[in-house]
């Protein structure tokens, strides 16, 4: 079988990379160097998401579990790093969230323990709590990803299946088993796997039905995210693991740099994206002092790929056996279990974890 994949972000390089382990001739094609693509600089927590969503639960679960096979597969820099996420709170709201939120984990069998910050100092040496009283919830199932490293193995895996990788020529439209290029070309497969992120919409506006996503200018919905990586910090200071603490989110990155993120500065985020993330940076100092000196290395804005419903979308197009659709805001926490998937329903089976993420949902809109 002769598959198209649109799309070389995290979702269309695993899919790629599982449609070739099945003994497909795959052609993966994107308009830039992936490198470059939100997933590369995404903040790559990967987690099981308890949203409320039964589904969602189940099919983030097992992403942790594809993400370890994965790693177990790929070799090369290590770029998976299952090393937990230490959360704080700093009111007495949200530290009765934080506690309702943990107590709901249990529930559903995924480790979340309660730790004092003598506890959390003894897994973050560098790590300043200040008077913080309990509760501090360690989640240790948690990990998190180097997303650069984790395309650059992925994709060179890939080539080794026999995936063939097309950089610089946009994909400009999607009819059936044809993926229309820019440069003119037209590619044609048995099954087209479009995993174009925020492209979906426009390249799928030839085919019968559409994945409709929120505006980038929603005010209801926020879609923007800035993450930012700092220079390397100081020889001997470390951070280990991800830190969700009071207004930032820290994870670690190679070369001893860190990226950071803060969800109220992307509600609010302005023009001036290098203030705000000098901003962002300033909040370091007050949860790991030690990383005193380092500066914004690069500042990336991102616009998640969000369904209308919130919901990622995995499944054929309604009405087509040949064009297969992919599209979620939790690409990098989702990538290895979505492309198992895609492999298994391509080659001709339904996959149960699929089932409440089906494209057919929009079609009456």
């Amino acid at each position: 079988m002769n598959v198209v994949v649109v799309g070389a972000g995290a979702i269309g390089t695993c899919a790629a990379y599982r449609l070739a382990c099945r003994g497909m001739a795959v052609t993966l094609v994107d308009a830039q160097d992936p490198q470059r693509s939100l997933s590369a600089h995404s903040f790559a927590w990967v987690n099981a998401v308890d949203d409320g969503s039964a589904p969602y639960f189940a099919l983030s679960r097992e992403a942790l579990a594809a993400h370890r096979r994965l790693a177990g597969e790929v070799r090369g820099p290590c770029w998976f790093w299952p090393t937990g996420n230490l959360v704080w709170a700093d009111s007495p709201a949200t530290s009765r969230n934080l506690i309702a939120a943990a107590e709901s984990y249990r529930s559903k069998g995924y480790r979340a323990e309660s730790c004092t910050a003598s506890q959390a100092r003894t897994l973050e040496p560098d790590l300043n709590l200040g008077g913080q009283a309990d509760p501090i919830v360690f989640y240790p199932e948690d990990a998190h990803l180097h997303p650069d490293l984790f395309l650059t193995e992925v994709q060179g895996a890939a080539r080794r299946q026999g995936v063939r990788l097309l950089l610089g020529d946009a994909a400009v439209g999607i009819e059936n088993h044809t993926v229309r290029l820019a440069s003119g070309v037209r590619l044609h497969g048995d099954v087209v796997v479009c995993c174009a992120g925020r492209g979906t919409g426009d390249l799928l506006a030839e085919a019968r039905h559409a994945v409709p996503l929120v505006e980038p200018e929603d005010p209801e919905i926020t879609t923007r995210g800035l993450l930012v990586r700092t220079s390397p910090v100081p020889s001997g200071v470390t951070v280990r693991r991800v830190l969700h603490a009071p207004g930032l989110s820290i994870r670690p990155h190679h070369g001893r740099r860190l990226v950071l993120h803060s969800h109220d500065v992307d509600h609010t985020l302005p023009a001036d994206v290098p203030t705000a993330a000098v901003g962002v940076l300033a909040r370091l100092a007050d949860v790991v002092p030690a990383a005193e000196g380092v500066t914004v290395e690069s500042a990336f804005v991102g616009v998640r790929p969000m369904p209308l419903d919130g919901r990622s979308v995995v499944g054929w197009l309604p009405g087509s056996d040949r064009l297969y659709v992919v599209v979620t805001h939790s690409g990098l926490t989702l990538a290895p279990v979505l492309a198992e998937i895609v492999a298994r329903e391509v080659s001709g089976e339904r996959h149960e974890l699929a089932e409440a993420f089906r494209p057919e949902r929009f079609a009456a809109a």
